[in-house]
Protein backbone atom coordinates (compact mmCIF):
# COMPACT_ATOMS: atom_id res chain seq x y z
CA UNK A 1 0.00 0.00 0.00
CA UNK A 2 1.39 3.39 -0.97
CA UNK A 3 1.57 6.07 1.62
CA UNK A 4 -1.41 8.38 1.72
CA UNK A 5 -0.70 12.14 1.58
CA UNK A 6 -0.79 13.53 5.09
CA UNK A 7 -1.67 10.14 6.55
CA UNK A 8 1.46 9.75 8.70
CA UNK A 9 0.64 6.08 9.23
CA UNK A 10 -2.30 6.81 11.49
CA UNK A 11 -4.09 3.65 10.30
CA UNK A 12 -1.27 1.18 9.66
CA UNK A 13 2.33 0.25 10.52
CA UNK A 14 5.19 2.50 9.46
CA UNK A 15 6.68 1.30 6.16
CA UNK A 16 10.34 0.33 6.18
CA UNK A 17 11.29 3.05 3.69
CA UNK A 18 10.19 5.79 6.08
CA UNK A 19 11.93 4.54 9.20
CA UNK A 20 14.73 6.59 10.74
CA UNK A 21 17.77 6.14 12.95
CA UNK A 22 17.48 5.93 16.71
CA UNK A 23 19.46 9.17 17.02
CA UNK A 24 16.63 11.11 15.39
CA UNK A 25 14.07 9.58 17.74
CA UNK A 26 16.22 10.51 20.73
CA UNK A 27 16.34 14.15 19.57
CA UNK A 28 12.56 14.27 19.23
CA UNK A 29 12.03 12.94 22.76
CA UNK A 30 14.68 15.28 24.18
CA UNK A 31 12.92 18.18 22.45
CA UNK A 32 9.74 17.27 24.30
CA UNK A 33 11.54 17.37 27.65
CA UNK A 34 13.08 20.81 27.08
CA UNK A 35 9.95 22.81 27.86
CA UNK A 36 8.94 25.82 29.95
CA UNK A 37 6.92 23.74 32.48
CA UNK A 38 10.01 21.56 32.96
CA UNK A 39 12.15 24.64 33.61
CA UNK A 40 9.70 25.80 36.27
CA UNK A 41 9.62 22.34 37.87
CA UNK A 42 13.42 22.13 38.04
CA UNK A 43 13.61 25.61 39.58
CA UNK A 44 10.99 24.90 42.22
CA UNK A 45 12.59 21.60 43.20
CA UNK A 46 16.12 23.00 43.41
CA UNK A 47 15.06 26.01 45.45
CA UNK A 48 12.86 23.90 47.75
CA UNK A 49 15.22 20.95 48.28
CA UNK A 50 18.64 22.50 47.67
CA UNK A 51 20.80 22.09 44.59
CA UNK A 52 22.69 18.87 45.36
CA UNK A 53 19.69 16.96 46.81
CA UNK A 54 17.69 18.05 43.78
CA UNK A 55 20.29 16.46 41.46
CA UNK A 56 19.73 13.15 43.23
CA UNK A 57 15.97 13.48 42.79
CA UNK A 58 16.43 14.35 39.11
CA UNK A 59 18.60 11.30 38.51
CA UNK A 60 16.45 8.77 40.38
CA UNK A 61 13.17 10.14 39.06
CA UNK A 62 14.42 10.13 35.48
CA UNK A 63 15.65 6.53 35.80
CA UNK A 64 12.12 5.48 36.70
CA UNK A 65 10.77 7.39 33.71
CA UNK A 66 13.44 5.95 31.41
CA UNK A 67 12.80 2.33 32.38
CA UNK A 68 9.04 2.73 31.99
CA UNK A 69 9.59 4.60 28.74
CA UNK A 70 11.72 1.77 27.36
CA UNK A 71 8.87 -0.72 27.87
CA UNK A 72 6.31 1.64 26.33
CA UNK A 73 8.64 2.44 23.45
CA UNK A 74 9.33 -1.24 22.87
CA UNK A 75 5.65 -1.78 22.04
CA UNK A 76 5.81 0.87 19.33
CA UNK A 77 9.27 -0.05 18.04
CA UNK A 78 8.32 -3.70 17.50
CA UNK A 79 4.73 -3.30 16.34
CA UNK A 80 5.36 -0.14 14.23
CA UNK A 81 1.92 1.08 15.30
CA UNK A 82 0.82 4.35 16.89
CA UNK A 83 -0.36 4.45 20.49
CA UNK A 84 -3.97 4.54 19.33
CA UNK A 85 -3.78 1.45 17.13
CA UNK A 86 -1.94 -0.33 19.93
CA UNK A 87 -4.87 0.39 22.24
CA UNK A 88 -7.16 -1.52 19.88
CA UNK A 89 -5.60 -4.82 20.96
CA UNK A 90 -6.43 -4.31 24.62
CA UNK A 91 -9.69 -2.29 24.35
CA UNK A 92 -11.21 -3.69 21.13
CA UNK A 93 -11.97 -2.25 17.71
CA UNK A 94 -14.62 0.11 19.09
CA UNK A 95 -13.63 0.39 22.74
CA UNK A 96 -10.21 1.88 21.99
CA UNK A 97 -11.84 5.10 20.78
CA UNK A 98 -12.73 6.10 24.35
CA UNK A 99 -9.14 5.74 25.49
CA UNK A 100 -7.71 7.41 22.38
CA UNK A 101 -10.01 10.38 22.55
CA UNK A 102 -9.32 10.90 26.25
CA UNK A 103 -5.59 11.18 25.52
CA UNK A 104 -6.33 13.53 22.65
CA UNK A 105 -8.61 15.66 24.84
CA UNK A 106 -6.01 16.06 27.59
CA UNK A 107 -3.29 16.98 25.09
CA UNK A 108 -5.66 19.35 23.27
CA UNK A 109 -6.26 21.38 26.42
CA UNK A 110 -2.57 21.38 27.34
CA UNK A 111 -1.76 22.74 23.89
CA UNK A 112 -4.16 25.63 24.49
CA UNK A 113 -2.78 26.30 27.98
CA UNK A 114 0.85 26.35 26.82
CA UNK A 115 0.00 28.66 23.91
CA UNK A 116 -1.60 31.01 26.43
CA UNK A 117 1.47 30.87 28.67
CA UNK A 118 3.68 31.40 25.61
CA UNK A 119 1.78 34.58 24.72
CA UNK A 120 2.20 36.00 28.21
CA UNK A 121 5.89 35.13 28.49
CA UNK A 122 6.66 36.44 24.99
CA UNK A 123 4.89 39.71 25.82
CA UNK A 124 6.99 40.18 28.98
CA UNK A 125 10.27 39.34 27.26
CA UNK A 126 9.63 41.66 24.31
CA UNK A 127 8.57 44.48 26.60
CA UNK A 128 11.57 44.12 28.92
CA UNK A 129 14.12 43.43 26.21
CA UNK A 130 13.13 45.86 23.46
CA UNK A 131 10.29 47.99 24.79
CA UNK A 132 7.83 46.52 22.27
CA UNK A 133 4.25 46.42 23.56
CA UNK A 134 2.48 43.62 21.74
CA UNK A 135 -0.77 41.93 22.64
CA UNK A 136 -0.44 38.72 24.64
CA UNK A 137 -3.44 37.31 22.77
CA UNK A 138 -2.01 37.96 19.32
CA UNK A 139 1.33 36.46 20.30
CA UNK A 140 -0.48 33.34 21.57
CA UNK A 141 -2.39 33.07 18.28
CA UNK A 142 0.74 33.62 16.19
CA UNK A 143 2.66 30.98 18.13
CA UNK A 144 -0.20 28.52 18.01
CA UNK A 145 -0.73 28.83 14.25
CA UNK A 146 2.99 28.36 13.58
CA UNK A 147 2.91 25.18 15.67
CA UNK A 148 -0.17 23.96 13.77
CA UNK A 149 1.59 24.62 10.45
CA UNK A 150 4.62 22.59 11.51
CA UNK A 151 2.61 19.68 12.88
CA UNK A 152 0.52 19.28 9.71
CA UNK A 153 3.63 17.91 7.99
CA UNK A 154 3.84 15.09 10.52
CA UNK A 155 6.76 13.13 11.86
CA UNK A 156 9.27 14.35 9.27
CA UNK A 157 8.69 17.98 10.21
CA UNK A 158 9.04 17.18 13.92
CA UNK A 159 12.23 15.23 13.22
CA UNK A 160 13.86 18.04 11.23
CA UNK A 161 12.74 20.65 13.74
CA UNK A 162 14.28 18.64 16.60
CA UNK A 163 17.62 18.36 14.78
CA UNK A 164 17.86 22.16 14.69
CA UNK A 165 16.17 23.16 17.94
CA UNK A 166 17.59 20.64 20.42
CA UNK A 167 21.30 21.46 19.91
CA UNK A 168 20.58 25.19 19.97
CA UNK A 169 18.44 24.93 23.12
CA UNK A 170 21.13 22.85 24.82
CA UNK A 171 23.79 25.46 24.03
CA UNK A 172 21.63 28.32 25.28
CA UNK A 173 20.77 26.53 28.55
CA UNK A 174 24.45 25.70 29.12
CA UNK A 175 25.41 29.29 28.38
CA UNK A 176 22.84 30.59 30.86
CA UNK A 177 24.21 28.27 33.58
CA UNK A 178 27.78 29.31 32.71
CA UNK A 179 26.95 33.03 32.93
CA UNK A 180 25.26 32.54 36.30
CA UNK A 181 28.25 30.58 37.65
CA UNK A 182 30.80 33.12 36.44
CA UNK A 183 28.91 35.90 38.20
CA UNK A 184 28.21 34.16 41.52
CA UNK A 185 30.49 31.11 41.73
CA UNK A 186 30.00 27.52 42.86
CA UNK A 187 29.65 28.50 46.52
CA UNK A 188 26.12 29.71 45.87
CA UNK A 189 25.02 26.16 45.06
CA UNK A 190 25.88 24.79 48.48
CA UNK A 191 22.94 26.19 50.42
CA UNK A 192 20.40 23.86 52.05
CA UNK A 193 17.46 25.25 50.10
CA UNK A 194 14.16 26.40 51.55
CA UNK A 195 13.54 23.02 53.16
CA UNK A 196 10.07 22.74 51.65
CA UNK A 197 10.86 19.56 49.70
CA UNK A 198 12.56 16.29 50.59
CA UNK A 199 14.26 14.06 48.02
CA UNK A 200 11.30 11.68 47.94
CA UNK A 201 8.77 14.43 47.27
CA UNK A 202 11.05 16.03 44.68
CA UNK A 203 11.52 12.69 42.92
CA UNK A 204 7.74 12.21 42.83
CA UNK A 205 7.31 15.58 41.12
CA UNK A 206 9.87 14.65 38.46
CA UNK A 207 8.17 11.32 37.75
CA UNK A 208 4.68 12.76 37.74
CA UNK A 209 5.60 15.64 35.44
CA UNK A 210 6.45 13.41 32.47
CA UNK A 211 4.42 10.27 33.23
CA UNK A 212 1.77 11.35 30.74
CA UNK A 213 4.41 11.67 28.02
CA UNK A 214 5.41 8.03 28.48
CA UNK A 215 2.01 6.90 27.16
CA UNK A 216 2.55 8.36 23.67
CA UNK A 217 6.17 7.24 23.17
CA UNK A 218 5.08 4.55 20.65
CA UNK A 219 4.10 7.40 18.29
CA UNK A 220 7.83 8.09 17.80
CA UNK A 221 9.39 4.71 18.55
CA UNK A 222 7.36 3.10 15.73
CA UNK A 223 9.57 4.95 13.24
CA UNK A 224 12.71 3.20 14.48
CA UNK A 225 14.78 1.44 11.86
CA UNK A 226 16.43 -0.65 14.57
CA UNK A 227 14.16 -1.45 17.57
CA UNK A 228 17.05 -2.24 19.94
CA UNK A 229 18.77 1.06 19.22
CA UNK A 230 15.44 2.85 19.62
CA UNK A 231 15.18 1.54 23.18
CA UNK A 232 18.69 2.82 23.87
CA UNK A 233 17.66 6.18 22.38
CA UNK A 234 14.66 6.38 24.73
CA UNK A 235 16.83 5.56 27.73
CA UNK A 236 19.45 8.16 26.75
CA UNK A 237 16.76 10.80 26.21
CA UNK A 238 14.97 10.23 29.52
CA UNK A 239 17.59 8.62 31.75
CA UNK A 240 20.66 10.68 30.75
CA UNK A 241 19.64 13.84 28.89
CA UNK A 242 16.56 14.73 30.96
CA UNK A 243 18.34 14.88 34.36
CA UNK A 244 21.12 16.93 32.76
CA UNK A 245 18.56 19.40 31.35
CA UNK A 246 16.90 19.72 34.76
CA UNK A 247 20.26 20.20 36.50
CA UNK A 248 21.48 22.85 34.05
CA UNK A 249 18.16 24.66 34.44
CA UNK A 250 18.43 24.52 38.24
CA UNK A 251 21.86 26.21 38.39
CA UNK A 252 20.80 29.80 37.60
CA UNK A 253 17.61 29.39 39.64
CA UNK A 254 19.46 28.41 42.82
CA UNK A 255 22.05 31.14 42.36
CA UNK A 256 19.46 33.86 41.80
CA UNK A 257 16.58 32.58 43.93
CA UNK A 258 14.29 33.25 40.95
CA UNK A 259 12.06 30.46 39.59
CA UNK A 260 11.46 31.94 36.13
CA UNK A 261 14.39 30.87 33.94
CA UNK A 262 13.46 33.32 31.19
CA UNK A 263 13.59 36.28 33.58
CA UNK A 264 16.92 35.01 34.89
CA UNK A 265 18.37 34.91 31.36
CA UNK A 266 17.06 38.42 30.78
CA UNK A 267 18.80 39.63 33.97
CA UNK A 268 22.02 37.96 32.80
CA UNK A 269 22.00 40.07 29.66
CA UNK A 270 20.94 37.32 27.25
CA UNK A 271 17.45 38.51 26.40
CA UNK A 272 17.67 37.29 22.80
CA UNK A 273 18.66 33.87 24.08
CA UNK A 274 15.69 33.90 26.47
CA UNK A 275 13.36 34.63 23.56
CA UNK A 276 14.83 31.80 21.49
CA UNK A 277 14.53 29.41 24.44
CA UNK A 278 10.88 30.40 24.96
CA UNK A 279 9.97 29.99 21.29
CA UNK A 280 11.87 26.79 20.60
CA UNK A 281 11.00 25.03 23.86
CA UNK A 282 7.29 25.83 23.50
CA UNK A 283 7.23 24.80 19.86
CA UNK A 284 9.06 21.51 20.44
CA UNK A 285 6.75 20.43 23.28
CA UNK A 286 3.49 21.70 21.80
CA UNK A 287 4.08 20.27 18.34
CA UNK A 288 4.56 16.84 19.91
CA UNK A 289 1.28 17.14 21.81
CA UNK A 290 -0.68 18.30 18.77
CA UNK A 291 0.86 15.49 16.71
CA UNK A 292 -0.58 12.95 19.13
CA UNK A 293 -3.96 14.70 19.06
CA UNK A 294 -4.03 14.33 15.27
CA UNK A 295 -3.09 10.66 15.45
CA UNK A 296 -5.75 9.95 18.08
CA UNK A 297 -8.52 11.59 16.02
CA UNK A 298 -7.39 10.05 12.72
CA UNK A 299 -7.06 6.57 14.26
CA UNK A 300 -10.47 6.82 15.95
CA UNK A 301 -12.36 7.79 12.80
CA UNK A 302 -11.43 6.01 9.57
CA UNK A 303 -12.54 8.90 7.35
CA UNK A 304 -10.64 11.54 9.33
CA UNK A 305 -7.46 12.71 7.62
CA UNK A 306 -4.44 13.23 9.85
CA UNK A 307 -3.49 16.66 8.49
CA UNK A 308 -7.08 17.89 8.59
CA UNK A 309 -7.45 16.73 12.19
CA UNK A 310 -4.31 18.68 13.08
CA UNK A 311 -5.54 21.81 11.29
CA UNK A 312 -9.02 21.72 12.82
CA UNK A 313 -8.19 20.87 16.42
CA UNK A 314 -5.01 22.96 16.44
CA UNK A 315 -6.90 26.03 15.23
CA UNK A 316 -9.64 25.57 17.84
CA UNK A 317 -7.06 25.11 20.61
CA UNK A 318 -5.20 28.21 19.42
CA UNK A 319 -8.41 30.24 19.49
CA UNK A 320 -9.11 28.94 23.00
CA UNK A 321 -5.65 30.03 24.13
CA UNK A 322 -6.63 33.68 23.69
CA UNK A 323 -8.73 33.51 26.84
CA UNK A 324 -7.18 33.33 30.30
CA UNK A 325 -10.01 30.97 31.20
CA UNK A 326 -7.83 28.13 29.87
CA UNK A 327 -6.02 28.21 33.22
CA UNK A 328 -9.22 26.93 34.78
CA UNK A 329 -8.80 23.73 32.80
CA UNK A 330 -5.67 22.73 34.74
CA UNK A 331 -7.58 21.08 37.65
CA UNK A 332 -9.88 19.41 35.11
CA UNK A 333 -6.96 18.07 33.07
CA UNK A 334 -5.17 16.94 36.22
CA UNK A 335 -8.32 14.98 37.10
CA UNK A 336 -8.42 13.36 33.66
CA UNK A 337 -4.65 12.91 33.68
CA UNK A 338 -4.87 10.33 36.46
CA UNK A 339 -6.49 7.93 34.02
CA UNK A 340 -4.07 8.47 31.11
CA UNK A 341 -0.93 6.77 32.57
CA UNK A 342 -3.02 3.69 33.45
CA UNK A 343 -3.53 3.15 29.70
CA UNK A 344 0.23 2.69 29.41
CA UNK A 345 0.19 -0.03 32.07
CA UNK A 346 -2.63 -1.80 30.23
CA UNK A 347 -1.09 -1.84 26.76
CA UNK A 348 2.37 -2.80 28.06
CA UNK A 349 0.88 -5.81 29.88
CA UNK A 350 -1.26 -6.70 26.87
CA UNK A 351 1.74 -6.65 24.53
CA UNK A 352 4.12 -8.64 26.71
CA UNK A 353 1.91 -10.95 28.76
CA UNK A 354 -1.38 -11.40 26.88
CA UNK A 355 -0.49 -11.24 23.17
CA UNK A 356 3.16 -12.27 23.65
CA UNK A 357 4.46 -9.44 21.41
CA UNK A 358 2.28 -10.61 18.51
CA UNK A 359 0.72 -7.40 17.19
CA UNK A 360 0.13 -8.09 13.49
CA UNK A 361 -1.93 -5.60 11.50
CA UNK A 362 -3.95 -8.48 10.01
CA UNK A 363 -5.48 -9.22 13.40
CA UNK A 364 -6.73 -5.68 13.98
CA UNK A 365 -10.05 -6.21 12.20
CA UNK A 366 -10.67 -9.62 13.78
CA UNK A 367 -10.52 -8.30 17.34
CA UNK A 368 -13.72 -8.03 19.39
CA UNK A 369 -15.47 -4.66 19.52
CA UNK A 370 -14.95 -4.33 23.26
CA UNK A 371 -12.73 -5.98 25.86
CA UNK A 372 -14.39 -5.58 29.29
CA UNK A 373 -11.17 -6.53 31.10
CA UNK A 374 -9.41 -3.41 29.76
CA UNK A 375 -12.21 -1.09 30.85
CA UNK A 376 -12.38 -2.66 34.31
CA UNK A 377 -8.59 -2.32 34.66
CA UNK A 378 -8.78 1.28 33.43
CA UNK A 379 -11.44 2.11 36.02
CA UNK A 380 -9.40 0.37 38.72
CA UNK A 381 -6.30 2.34 37.74
CA UNK A 382 -8.24 5.59 37.93
CA UNK A 383 -9.58 4.64 41.36
CA UNK A 384 -6.09 3.82 42.64
CA UNK A 385 -4.77 7.12 41.27
CA UNK A 386 -7.62 9.07 42.86
CA UNK A 387 -7.02 7.39 46.22
CA UNK A 388 -3.34 8.29 45.89
CA UNK A 389 -4.18 11.94 45.22
CA UNK A 390 -6.34 12.02 48.36
CA UNK A 391 -3.55 10.13 50.22
CA UNK A 392 -6.01 7.40 51.19
CA UNK A 393 -3.95 4.71 49.46
CA UNK A 394 -0.34 5.46 48.50
CA UNK A 395 1.80 2.95 46.61
CA UNK A 396 4.69 4.97 45.17
CA UNK A 397 3.84 8.56 46.28
CA UNK A 398 3.26 9.33 42.56
CA UNK A 399 -0.48 9.16 41.73
CA UNK A 400 0.16 8.74 38.00
CA UNK A 401 2.39 5.71 38.62
CA UNK A 402 0.02 4.31 41.24
CA UNK A 403 -2.69 4.49 38.59
CA UNK A 404 -0.44 2.76 36.05
CA UNK A 405 0.53 -0.04 38.45
CA UNK A 406 -3.05 -0.59 39.64
CA UNK A 407 -4.39 -0.84 36.08
CA UNK A 408 -1.59 -3.18 35.00
CA UNK A 409 -2.10 -5.60 37.90
CA UNK A 410 -5.87 -5.75 37.42
CA UNK A 411 -5.51 -6.22 33.65
CA UNK A 412 -3.05 -9.09 34.03
CA UNK A 413 -5.36 -10.73 36.57
CA UNK A 414 -8.45 -10.37 34.38
CA UNK A 415 -6.51 -11.63 31.34
CA UNK A 416 -5.74 -14.97 32.99
CA UNK A 417 -7.27 -17.94 31.16
CA UNK A 418 -10.06 -18.73 33.66
CA UNK A 419 -11.28 -15.15 33.78
CA UNK A 420 -10.93 -14.69 30.02
CA UNK A 421 -13.22 -17.69 29.49
CA UNK A 422 -15.65 -16.16 31.99
CA UNK A 423 -15.78 -12.85 30.10
CA UNK A 424 -16.22 -14.76 26.86
CA UNK A 425 -19.16 -16.67 28.36
CA UNK A 426 -17.43 -20.05 28.13
CA UNK A 427 -17.66 -22.76 30.81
Amino acid sequence: MSRLPGDDYSHRPVAERDRVSAWHIALIIIGGTIAVPGFLMASQISIGAGFYPSILSFVIGCQVLAITGVFAGMVGARSKLSTYLILRYSFGTSGYRYASLLIGLVLFFWFAILCNLFGGAAQELLSAGSGLQLSKQWLAVLGGLIMVGITIYGFRAIERMAMIMVPLLALLLLYGAFRALTQQGLAGLEGPGAGTLGIGAAMSIVIGAYSGGIVTLPDYARYARNPKRALLAIYLALGVSFPIVLTVTAVPSVLSGEEDLLKIMLSLGIGAGAMVVLIFSTVSSNVGMLYSVGLSVAASFSRAKFWLSIAAFGTVATALSVFDVVKLFIPYISFLGISVPSLCGIYICDFFFVNRQNYSIEELESLPAYRPSAFIAWLAGFAVGWLAVSETLVLTTVPAFDSMIGAALVYVLLSSKPLRRLFAGQP
